[in-house]
């Protein structure tokens, strides 16, 4: 919990925690609406723009009311003595509504705030644990029990794409911390769900190579090109070709550097 007050998840079914546990948000309306204030927790969201996304473009004569009655329910729920006391507060500010909530008391906002801490970490050690803490916050896709596709395309723009950069960062970390035979099941599952990922394709060519299992790594390739030209019409892009190229001259820099192996107690 978060010193005491709430805490929210957002990154699947919608919840709020408190030092006795989740409470009751049975409409879905109201995780929704819970979950559309919070992503924007500090600025005013418009009562139009609540309508609309709430309604999927299409809010009914008594949206309004609606709107209220939920916003009520909201408060009294979470701030029902509306002190603030628990660390969140439901403001009207004009035409619109405002949460007051800290940005660490949300997952959404801890998951970005531990990414960007991780790319200004110096070393690959440091950023694999940052993006390890911040990838165990996804629970599944955002407002899982409360936002249809479209509305969750519309309000969380980026988010999907920044997770599975994430995942290709801390990859990336871990392959130079030397944890390549402790990646290969993972990175086969990704590879299989994402097969048009290149990083993540290369990240499993070269965790495969450095395993001494140079042939498998070149099968990855050649299926890659092959589902590239069948499905996308493409060739593999330089950088993967080359990869592909230097694995099949055996190129010695394709290895970890014996310097930085003793600098890790390898």
């Amino acid at each position: 919990m978060h010193n005491g007050g709430w805490y929210f998840r957002l990154l699947g079914p919608v919840e709020a925690w408190d030092d006795t546990g989740p409470t009751g948000l049975r409409r879905r309306a109201q995780r929704c609406l819970l979950g559309l204030l919070l992503l924007d927790a500090g600025r005013v969201v418009p009562v139009d723009r609540l309508l609309e996304l709430l309604w999927d473009g299409d809010p009914p004569d008594n949206a309004r009311g609606s709107l209220h009655s939920h916003v009520a329910r909201l408060r009294g729920t979470l701030d029902p003595d509306r002190t603030g006391s628990k660390g969140f507060r439901l403001l009207r500010r004009g035409d619109g509504y405002l949460a007051e909530a800290d940005s660490g008391a949300v997952d959404v906002h801890r998951f970005r705030d531990l990414v960007e801490r991780a790319r200004r970490a110096a070393g690959p050690g440091d950023r694999s644990e940052l993006l390890r803490d911040a990838l165990s916050y996804w629970r599944g896709p955002l407002l899982a029990d409360a936002a249809t596709d479209r509305l969750r395309d519309r309000v969380g723009t980026g988010l999907e794409e920044l997770r599975l950069s994430a995942v290709e960062s801390r990859v990336d970390a871990e392959l130079e911390c030397g944890r390549h035979r402790e990646l290969l099941p993972e990175l086969a599952d990704l590879v299989r769900r994402h097969p048009f990922r290149e990083k993540l394709i290369r990240a499993y060519m070269l965790a495969l190579y450095r395993d001494g299992r140079q042939p498998d790594a070149l099968a990855v390739y050649r299926t890659a090109r092959r589902d590239f030209g069948r499905e996308l019409g493409l060739d593999p892009t330089r950088k993967l070709q080359d990869l592909h190229d230097r694995m099949v001259r055996a190129d010695d820099s394709l290895h970890l550097a014996p310097s930085y192996l003793r600098a890790l107690g390898a």
